[in-house]
């Protein structure tokens, strides 16, 4: 069963300044809860491809990512990780010189022992949780 994650939130920075916090994958693990480790494999612009290890409720896992840039969203695929399937994109719109607008929708289908643990509160609290350290570190 896939499961789908939706934010959107405005933000009273510029869109530029947001925009390089979503796109700097080597240094989430500065500031995303349960993030150990995250590294740049490759670069060939627009896409880079990025790994995140991650440790979630004392279980290791790790998600490898091709991530394409745009101007203003990053499309994010899994290659290898925990999911049977991760799609997401980041997109960051100039509302003013000082205010933007976030979105990220993502969509994912977990492994069945997996899926029959986690609830969709469960993944929409983890998401949440997320999406806010993203805040917190723009703002």
């Amino acid at each position: 069963m896939k499961r789908k994650i939706h934010f959107k939130k405005e933000l009273d920075v510029n869109r530029q300044k947001a925009f390089d916090v979503v796109s700097k994958f080597d240094e989430y693990s500065e500031f995303l809860p349960g993030c150990t480790g995250s590294s740049l494999i490759k670069r060939d612009f627009p896409t880079e491809i990025g790994r995140l290890e991650c440790n979630i409720l004392g279980k290791e896992y790790f998600i490898i990512s091709e991530n394409t840039i745009s101007e203003d969203s990053i499309t994010i695929n899994q290659i290898e990780g925990p999911f049977n399937y991760f799609e997401g994109k980041w997109t960051v719109e100039a509302k003013s010189d000082d205010s933007c607008i976030i979105y990220f929708e993502g969509e994912l289908e977990l492994p069945f022992l997996l899926n029959a643990m986690a609830s969709q509160t469960l993944i929409d609290k983890f998401s949440s949780a997320v999406i806010e350290a993203f805040i917190n570190r723009v703002s």
